[in-house]
């Protein structure tokens, strides 16, 4: 447990970090190209086209137009804050609340199929409507 504990927080950090890294990138860029492989291989936008902006946005608070780039990037943001509020909590405090937490998410997931198909409906329909507005 513990080699899946720490590869899940080594993986996290990292990834949580470069995100925060490319949202820094992004903010303090000019460039408005796209990095996305499904939107430069295909010319339609992945269901989480957007999301960069859309953080952005809601950080500056432009709630509104953060909602209409695309939604998945409050969500992301709030799952982002999440993260790293429990890493840094488990750091400090030299506890596995992360962990345990993450394994419950996994759990309950796996056993309520129907929420799991419900969210997976609801990526779905924002790729949609990704695709419509012409993201």
């Amino acid at each position: 447990m513990i080699d899946k504990k720490n590869k899940l927080y080594r993986i996290t950090g990292i990834v949580c970090f470069l995100g925060l890294l490319w949202l820094g990138l992004i903010h303090y860029s000019e460039a408005d190209a796209t990095v996305c492989p499904i939107k430069l291989a295909t010319g339609y936008p992945c269901p989480s086209c957007g999301s960069s902006r859309s953080i952005l946005a809601f950080l500056k608070g432009d709630f509104r137009d953060a909602i209409m780039i695309n939604p998945l990037g409050i969500v992301s943001l709030i799952i982002i804050i999440c993260i790293i509020l429990l890493l840094l909590i488990d750091i400090v405090f030299k506890k596995d609340l992360y962990y345990r937490t993450y394994s419950y998410v996994e759990q309950f997931l796996k056993t309520n199929k129907l929420i799991s198909i419900l969210l997976i409906l609801l990526i779905l329909a924002n790729w949609i409507w990704n695709i419509k507005k012409g993201l």
